[in-house]
């Protein structure tokens, strides 16, 4: 949530203009974010009907074996429909999951230069550490969050109001859930059970993250195009 703190808030500023603003003024983040709100609630969908069909298995054992769906006959149709959804909908999680993370590169990239283009003082990262941080060991643990926070901070503060969202928090937590239960259930594949229960709740968990991110970039959204469609950006260029 967020408190507005009065119509005289003046977020602080950098003294000078950084390395990292745009020279033509804030550019606008909203051809990212309109991808994004459509393909994110779509991965989140996907990720809940492919842990269904996961947790079918509990039902029908038969669903790891690929002998007994190949033997399978007219009668097992439904074991059938469900292997291929499977397989189907993993298919369309993990194509969903590149488009979406290539464009959350881009919308966090440009919404991180925009604040340093109003000269807002509360960004520490670069644009370009909003990306390649995702890609370094161990620190992709921490250091995603910490450049979403700080865009979504700054941008917040841009409008004159104090935020108090744990947003990014819950966000980054469902994130991290998905890919370590993911590694989990991948390296425990010998335990069927424990396998499979831990593989649909990574999934799940999936889907939870790509929801609170959609809600995440509209937030940052709404309050950049305060900024950036007004003349506050040509005001510190």
């Amino acid at each position: 949530m967020e408190g507005t703190v009065g119509a005289g808030y003046m977020p602080k500023r950098l003294s000078g203009p950084s390395e990292y603003a745009y020279e033509n003024g804030c550019r606008p983040v909203g051809k990212f974010a309109s991808v994004l709100a459509v393909l994110l609630p779509i991965y989140a969908l996907v990720s809940v009907l492919l842990a269904a069909c996961i947790a079918y298995s509990f039902l029908d054992a038969r669903m790891m074996d690929p002998y007994a769906i190949e033997d399978a006959t007219e009668e097992d149709w439904l074991l059938l429909v469900i292997a291929s959804s499977v397989f189907l909908l993993y298919v369309a999680e993990r194509v969903l999951l590149v488009i979406c993370a290539f464009t959350v590169g881009r919308f966090t990239y440009r919404a991180m230069r925009n604040l340093y283009t109003v000269r807002s003082a509360v960004p520490d990262m670069s644009p370009a550490s909003t990306v390649y941080w995702y890609f370094v060991p161990f620190a992709n643990f921490i250091m995603p969050a910490n450049a979403m926070s700080e865009i979504h901070h700054g941008s917040i503060a841009e409008t004159g109001s104090l935020n108090t969202s744990s947003l990014v928090s819950w966000w980054w937590s469902a994130w991290l859930a998905f890919n370590i239960l993911s590694s989990v259930s991948n390296l425990m594949s010998d335990q069927f059970m424990f396998s499979l229960t831990t593989s649909v709740i990574a999934t799940l968990s999936g889907g939870a993250a790509a929801l609170l991110l959609a809600r995440l970039v509209r937030r940052i959204r709404t309050a950049q195009d305060q900024f950036t469609h007004g003349n506050l950006a040509d005001t510190f260029t």
